[in-house]
């Protein structure tokens, strides 16, 4: 069995994720970051882009954050968004239909996010 670190995605609404996976890559603010289990203690500012979870060699999940905050220590990953949806089973169509109902800078992450998936 592969090691495995702990992996929390939070936004101010709710728990979005919250796993045991063997890698995750997240949008820091200075470029992509890949974590593996027992990475280097790290807090670093994320930016906007896709967070990818990986099991098994490949990715299983993917979620679009809006900016925050990644603490990472050598068992856990705990990133704090602004903003996040999942794009692993949502339809470019309802996140349109999302960002025509939202304003602002909602709808802004909303289109951008249609647009990944």
């Amino acid at each position: 069995m592969a090691e495995t670190t702990r992996l929390e995605l939070v936004t101010p609404a709710r728990i979005m994720a919250g796993s045991d996976v063997e890698m995750v890559v997240i949008p820091g603010s200075e470029g992509l970051l890949g974590v593996l289990p027992r990475h280097a203690p790290l807090l670093a500012n994320l930016a906007r882009g896709a967070v990818e979870i990986y099991q098994g060699g490949k990715i299983v999940q993917r979620f679009l954050i809006d900016g925050g905050v990644a603490d990472i220590s050598p068992e856990k990953v705990i990133l704090l968004a602004e903003r996040a949806v999942e794009l692993t089973s949502a339809s470019a169509a309802d996140l349109k239909a999302r960002a025509e109902a939202a304003s602002g800078d909602e709808a802004d992450f909303l289109l951008a996010a249609a647009e990944a998936v």
